[in-house]
This record gives structure tokens, C-alpha cells and sequence, in this order.
């Protein structure tokens, strides 16, 4: 089978691998469709001794496919199963993998990371990191639900907010942008602001609410002038920018709630009197629990949310060095590799 593998200094390159067979409690999976992550491209970026160290581990962890082969033991799947598969690992023992919560596991691991991943035309998954897909959702949907969509879908759930509220996004990549139309089909009145002019563009395309350019315009300011000067109840920050994130406190209102999703900078400066003054609630979000992926999944089956038209671009796996290039430069939506079509 055919597979990619990071080189190091923004290289890949697709390799012939054996296809991986099942052990106890294993499955082998036919991959439809694997989404790259920006995540991906801090590994696309990294040394080429990092690389070396991988000793050809293939990249990719927002898979979903279909069930084809059965190690011994396994229960709860068949042959020809619609599956999304979790992109976290852990030991599978703990408290926080029995609740659903592998990331936060003490021996945590992910797809494409610390073991193969899903940019292949065969995975190999523990079976009980298998979600099931309903017919009703495309794969591609489904490999967005393997990370970005359910991260969003759990940032968008921890603003205790009304229908008619405002609920404001800073950054619209894959993550942020689809933060923002969760937050429209749950009724909210929704802006979004970014610098980038093809995420502002693509945001526009997809998505209704406002849309604002924080280079042209003080977000804050305008932000504040869209609300009659109280502020948006609903703030979810996914830039990981420094300015963007003070930004956020300072365009909450009165015991708003602010929700940071995007790494980037190590450290959070924010005007201490923003929450204050203003009793906010600041949480963070790291990803989404396997309990969140079947509430998305529900939700999704409810709502006509466009999670198809994320995909801007669609590529073979033996195109894999073009993937990465186009994805890295950053005039993308989401980016797939597809094996339907």
C-alpha cells in the first residue's frame, strides 16, 4: 500500500508499506478520506533528524473509512462499518481514557504522532477508538469530526449562552471557521474575525453573520459598536495569537464567557481588569471527548451545517507532496486526502 512520511524541513514523500494486519482487539481500516491538520504542518516543518527519528511513521490523524479486517476479540464492529476514528490514544485503563478523555491520558499518543497514521490506504486501530459514521454524513465530514470539527463543536458547547446572543470567533481556519457555523445553527448572532484575506474570503463563502478584517478595523471597537457598546456573551478565541487573544477578553460583555482553542503562544496576556471589571469566565479547550463526537454527531444529523463546503482542495495519496505544499500556503480551507473519488 501506498503511504506518506514526513522527510523533515517541510518535505514528505510516499512510500510503498506493508499493509499493517490486526492484532488482539485491532482493526484494519480501507481509508475514504484523511484530513491534514495544522498540527500536520508544525511536523511538516520539523528537523530532518526528527524525521529520521520516526523511522518512517506515516503522517495523519483525522481518519475515517471503512472496517475491513477483524483482529481476535473484537465485538463491537464488523466488516464494512462506517468508521471516524478518534485521533488520541492512551493506555485505556485510566480514568480519564474510561470517560472518554485519551488525550489527557499520563501515557497519551495520537495517529500520524506516536504510532502510524491515517494518510495511507490502510490504518490499523485499536477497535475501541472507532466511531461509528452514520450513512447520513459524508466521510469527509467524518474526518473533520476526527479533529477540527469535534474540537469546535466542544468550544461552541462550553459558551453557556442564548439563542440571539452574540458569539464572536477570533481566527477562521478549519477550526474557527467551523466554530462559527456551529455557533449559527445554534441560533446565535455570529462575527468572525481574522487578518487573513483567503480565510476572510472563504469565511464569506460558507458561513453567514459578519465578518470582520482586524487588520482594517479595530475588532474590538467594532465588536462593541455592533452590540451597543456591551459586548459579544459568547467569545471563542482559535488564532493563538497574543493580540488576538487579549482582543477576546476585551470584547466580552458583562459575565461573558471566553473560550481559547488555539495554541500558539506559550503564554496568555490579557488586561487583568478585563476580567475583573467584567467577572468573565475564561476556559480552555483541548480537543473534544469521545462522549462530545456522538452529541456533534447528533447535532449534525439536525442541522444543515456545511461542513462538505470546508474542503477546498482534494488530492490523491500519491499527490501528497502537492497536498502539503498547497496546504502550507496557507489559501486553503480544509485540505483531504479522498480515495472515493
Amino acid at each position: 500500500m501506498k503511504g506518506v512520511v514526513y522527510l523533515g524541513d517541510s518535505e514528505v514523500e510516499v512510500r510503498e508499506i506493508p499493509k499493517p494486519e490486526p492484532g488482539p482487539n485491532e482493526v484494519v481500516i480501507e481509508m475514504k478520506v484523511g484530513g491534514l491538520c495544522g498540527s500536520d504542518l508544525h511536523k511538516y516543518h520539523s528537523s530532518r533528524a526528527w524525521a529520521l527519528e520516526r523511522e518512517g511513521m506515516i503522517s495523519g490523524h483525522e481518519p475515517t473509512g471503512v472496517v475491513s479486517e477483524l483482529g481476535k476479540d473484537v465485538s463491537n464492529l464488523s466488516v464494512g462499518d462506517r468508521v471516524c476514528v478518534y485521533h488520541s490514544v492512551g493506555c485505556g485503563h485510566c480514568n480519564v481514557c474510561l470517560s472518554g478523555t485519551p488525550v489527557f491520558c499520563e501515557n497519551e499518543g495520537a495517529f500520524g504522532r506516536t504510532r502510524n497514521g491515517c494518510h495511507a490506504d490502510y490504518m490499523l486501530s485499536e477497535a475501541r477508538y472507532c466511531l461509528p459514521l452514520p450513512d447520513s454524513l459524508s466521510f469527509s465530514v467524518g474526518a473533520q469530526l476526527a479533529c477540527t470539527a469535534g474540537t469546535a463543536f466542544s468550544a461552541t458547547n462550553k459558551i453557556p449562552s442564548r439563542a440571539g446572543d452574540t458569539f464572536v470567533v477570533f481566527g477562521l481556519g478549519p477550526v474557527g471557521l467551523t466554530v462559527l457555523l456551529f455557533g449559527e445553527a445554534m441560533g446565535y448572532k455570529t462575527i468572525g474575525v481574522d487578518v487573513h484575506p483567503f480565510r476572510m474570503k472563504n469565511a464569506e463563502r460558507v458561513a453567514g453573520g459578519t465578518i470582520l478584517n482586524g487588520r482594517d478595523v479595530d475588532p474590538v471597537g467594532a465588536i462593541l459598536d455592533l452590540t451597543g457598546g456591551k459586548g459579544a456573551e459568547g467569545v471563542v478565541e482559535c488564532s493563538g495569537n497574543e493580540i488576538a487573544r487579549a482582543q477576546a477578553a476585551a470584547a466580552a460583555r458583562l459575565h461573558g464567557t471566553v473560550v481559547y482553542v488555539g495554541a500558539g503562544a506559550e503564554h496568555l496576556k490579557i488586561d487583568f481588569l478585563d476580567i475583573l471589571r467584567k467577572a468573565l469566565t475564561l476556559k480552555g479547550n483541548s480537543v473534544y471527548s469521545m462522549g462530545d463526537y456522538f452529541k456533534a454527531v447528533a447535532f449534525l444529523e439536525k442541522h444543515d451545517i456545511p461542513l462538505d463546503d470546508m474542503v477546498t482542495h482534494r488530492f490523491k495519496i500519491d499527490q501528497a507532496v502537492e497536498a502539503f505544499r498547497t496546504f502550507d500556503s496557507g489559501e486553503t480551507g480544509k485540505v483531504i486526502f479522498d480515495w472515493e473519488n
